[in-house]
């Protein structure tokens, strides 16, 4: 069977999603090679807790590699199993298994065609703020606490230039391919919602740093440092040096994934 399965997590203690892997070649040094086997990943417990269950090594496709610190309420993943355990019950066998910071929330047989990236169209993403003068206690590892109050109008218009198909040089990690890092914005929205102020971010896909870089620069325009113009034009400049400071990752939530 493939099972398609959604995910939550609380990323604080998480080292990412991906599992880490030590290199085939090269020396690695004795201390270097204990802590990446030491780092915690949500791919690594979930392939854990499958292997405890059936017994069996299984390969897991996600449909985003979220960072280290960052949450999920709707991740999905996907994998072949050899079907002994029903999708309802292998929900059941694998939380039990699981720690209590990563839970499976669903699980359902999809067609073998089905695959958690690369069938995914839309990603949702919500970056939260607080800002209110008090340090925040109950969601200090769920928000960026910044010093307000920040200028949710300022900050909505500075969103719009976000919105459609773009270079995003100035915004993702140097790291990703030059001829990877044209995507699709689908919607970019800013809204109060109670002592919150929340950044929604639809696309085909982020990447690697891309939400947090966003946010950084949305938060200089929201505490006045920066005009809402300025968001659009360090776009258009396509230099990773004109890019704002990165906003923390505990703030950073991938909500849902849209197939």
């Amino acid at each position: 069977m493939n099972i398609k399965v959604v995910l939550e997590y609380d990323g604080t203690n998480f080292a990412g999603w991906q599992q880490q892997v030590l290199p085939i070649h090269g020396e690695v040094a004795p201390k270097a090679r204990e802590e990446l086997r030491q780092r915690r990943t949500v791919e690594g417990e979930l392939k854990r807790a499958l292997l405890e269950v059936t017994g069996q090594e299984h390969t897991v496709y996600a449909a985003g590699r979220t960072d280290a610190g960052a949450h999920a309420e709707g991740q999905v993943a996907s994998f072949h199993t050899d079907g002994r355990l029903s999708p309802s019950r292998l929900v059941g066998a694998l939380n039990a298994r699981l720690p209590e910071d990563v839970a499976v929330v669903s699980a359902e047989e999809v067609p073998d065609s089905f695959h958690a990236r690369y069938s995914a169209r839309w990603r949702r993403y919500r970056y939260r703020y607080l800002d209110r003068a008090a340090r925040p206690a109950l969601a200090r590892r769920r928000c960026w606490h910044v010093r307000g109050p920040l200028d949710v109008d300022a900050m909505s218009r500075a969103a719009r230039a976000l919105v459609g198909r773009h270079d995003w040089t100035s915004y993702c990690s140097a790291s990703e391919p030059a001829r990877d890092r044209v995507r699709e914005m689908r919607s970019a929205r800013v809204v109060r919602r109670g002592e919150f102020v929340e950044l929604e971010l639809v696309a085909e896909g982020f990447l690697r740093g891309l939400v947090r870089s966003i946010a950084g620069a949305l938060a200089e325009v929201g505490r006045g440092e920066r005009p809402p113009e300025w968001v659009g034009k360090v776009l258009q400049a396509r230099d990773r040096r004109q890019a704002p400071r990165t906003a923390p990752a505990g703030g950073l939530t991938l909500m849902e994934v849209i197939y």
